[in-house]
């Protein structure tokens, strides 16, 4: 594995300027290594490459989240449309595979994972699986609900029919499935 960024291994005040300052988007990386060099006595405790590759992956970082944000709108908006589509189903495998490639991700990071991340990860997939026993138990439900409603109607046409009382009661109880 690679060695761990210098960036990284800052003092978390120094980076925490650092990620200010790329966040605001308006410093060039000479700028930042002179503000690094006031906040630390004079002197830059990082090259002038070291930033620059921090700046480039905070940058792709940047834009893969702004991606998946404008997507999520797109996405969402579909499921408000259609709740129980397609999309609906999507979403949850979606997510499952974004899990996964994070996972993948993080094995080729530079540095390693830090214990946050993967405690928020493992509580998404966990939030995920938690999702898929919400489903399943609410179509299960639907379908109870469908074949009652089936048996009400089979027994009421059973009955208007002519058949008897324990004829229709057979009728709903085989289609509810209790015989």
């Amino acid at each position: 594995m690679a060695r761990k960024s210098s960036i990284r291994q800052l003092d978390p005040r120094l980076r925490e300027a650092i990620d200010g300052l790329l966040r605001d988007g308006r410093h060039t990386l000479d700028d930042i290594l002179a503000h690094l060099a006031q906040l630390n006595g004079g002197q830059a405790p990082v090259s002038r490459s070291a930033l620059g590759r921090y700046a480039q992956r905070a940058e792709e970082q940047m834009r893969r989240y702004r991606e998946a944000r404008e997507v999520a709108k797109v996405w969402v908006a579909k499921f408000e449309s259609e709740p129980d589509g397609d999309v609906a189903r999507l979403l949850p495998e979606m997510l499952r595979s974004v899990a996964f490639q994070t996972l993948g991700s993080m094995s080729e990071r530079e540095d390693a994972a830090d214990a946050e991340e993967v405690m928020l990860l493992a509580k998404a997939m966990k939030d995920l699986a938690s999702a898929d026993k919400l489903t399943a138990e609410r179509i299960l439900k639907i379908r109870e609900e469908v074949v009652k409603k089936a048996a009400v109607e089979a027994v009421k046409t059973a009955k208007a029919q002519g058949l008897s009382d324990d004829a229709a009661e057979l009728i709903r109880q085989k289609v509810l499935g209790v015989v």
